[in-house]
């Protein structure tokens, strides 16, 4: 009993570093999917998109997931360093991030 929580971390940090590594963007430049932080409110995410210089497209299937277009070069490293957890490609994010 004492193990299950520990196995459950391992199991969730396995999941997201493979789902990184599935769908990294293939153009980052074009437009990326960003994962913010769950317990975030959408409007904290829009504002980490906005202050990396970001436009939003879309929302994904939680308010925390944003498709976002770049303003200039580099928007996935500012992203990076606004909250997003995860950066990936919207188009091959698409079945697990739109709204059903």
């Amino acid at each position: 009993m004492q193990y299950i929580v520990p196995i459950l971390v391992a199991i969730m940090t396995l999941a997201v570093a493979a789902a990184s590594a599935t769908a990294v963007p293939a153009d980052p430049e074009a437009g990326v999917a960003a994962v913010f932080p769950p317990w975030w409110q959408r409007e904290h995410a829009a504002a980490a998109v906005a202050e990396a210089d970001g436009l939003i497209v879309r929302e994904g299937a939680l308010p925390t997931i944003l498709v976002v277009r770049p303003g200039r070069p580099g928007l996935a490293e500012r992203l990076r360093a606004r909250g997003a957890l995860l950066i990936v490609d919207p188009l091959a994010a698409r079945g697990c991030f739109v709204p059903a």
